[in-house]
């Protein structure tokens, strides 16, 4: 049986990360620090004036629309399929032609409810990565989104299943060995498992080391995806610091908020959060009440 309060901490923490990332998504570090003086707090997008401070982005519609398929078909594989694709339509976020078949981290932005369900039916792994693969082919295509989507199931799944403390470099390392099988498997290179593996003994490392090490923290599945999880691992049990520091590198700011809050909260539970990110949080009270609803359908 899950907690309660992780697998709220899992897909609210999600929600978290992205609205915080939201107004620097774009930025380099020296315009975060330029214009923001480094985010410490839900702010308004003052760069393009599009969002408001607590307001979050496609991650979490994505994230939340598979908290209500699986919800209604926890069970199904076919029927969900089939419910994530009209939903993804009617949010106007259906990712089709050219723009699904670029290597992204979309998928393991919104991720954090398929590592939800993966704990709490004890999927064995080929049956989570079925799950994974077609939940996610409609949201991202290219092999190395999909491994990224994958790895960030398996990461929220051991995040929440953790009673015993977590040891960084050894999350890395497993994490590695278990996107390059879906590498293999789905005709990719290793490309995401190769930067995991990478910065396994550089865990120690400033923030903006880590960045380097990834190329980078921009949209490609092998640069924000890695670099969030290990700055997860880092230091696992710091809510507040360790976000912060995750999404003031800049770059994909909002995907890196979104996997380090749902591994986050998945690890401590949405009760660690700062009052203010829980409370200021756009529409808190609806995100919530539908976190709760996968919980008491997943039993």
């Amino acid at each position: 049986m899950i907690d309660p309060d992780r697998a709220l901490g899992a897909l609210l923490g999600s929600a978290v990360g992205d609205a915080l990332g939201m107004p620097i998504t774009g930025l380099s570090h020296q315009n975060v620090r330029t214009y923001y003086k480094g985010i410490k707090g839900y702010r308004d997008d003052a760069h393009r004036r599009d969002f408001e401070a607590g307001q979050w982005t496609a991650h979490t519609q994505r994230t939340f629309a598979l908290v209500r398929v699986l919800t209604a078909s926890p069970h199904n594989l076919l029927a969900a399929n089939r419910m994530i694709r009209e939903e993804l339509t009617l949010l106007d976020l259906r990712r089709d032609g050219e723009d699904s078949t670029a290597p992204t981290n979309a998928l393991a932005a919104c991720a954090a409810p398929l590592g939800l369900i993966w704990s709490a039916q004890e999927m064995a792994r080929p049956e989570a990565l079925l799950w994974v693969t077609t939940l996610g082919l409609p949201i991202q295509h290219h092999p190395r989104s999909l491994a990224a989507g994958f790895g960030q199931a398996y990461a929220v799944r051991k995040a929440l299943t953790n009673v015993d403390g977590l040891d960084g470099p050894d999350l890395l390392g497993v994490l590695s060995r278990r996107v390059r099988q879906v590498e293999d498997e789905h005709g990719g290179d290793h490309a995401v498992s190769g930067r995991l593996g990478t910065l396994i003994p550089h865990l120690n490392e400033f923030p903006l080391d880590l960045q380097d090490r990834c190329n980078g923290t921009g949209s490609a599945a092998d640069e924000a995806f890695p670099f969030a999880v290990a700055m997860f691992a880092r230091n696992p049990g710091l809510v507040e610091a360790t976000m912060l520091a995750a999404i003031n590198v800049g770059g994909e700011a909002s995907a890196i908020g979104a996997v380090t809050g749902a591994l986050l909260g998945a690890y401590n539970g949405w009760s660690a959060f700062p009052a203010a990110w829980r409370e200021e949080l756009e529409d808190v009270g609806r995100l919530r009440a539908e976190a709760l609803r996968l919980v008491e359908a997943l039993g």
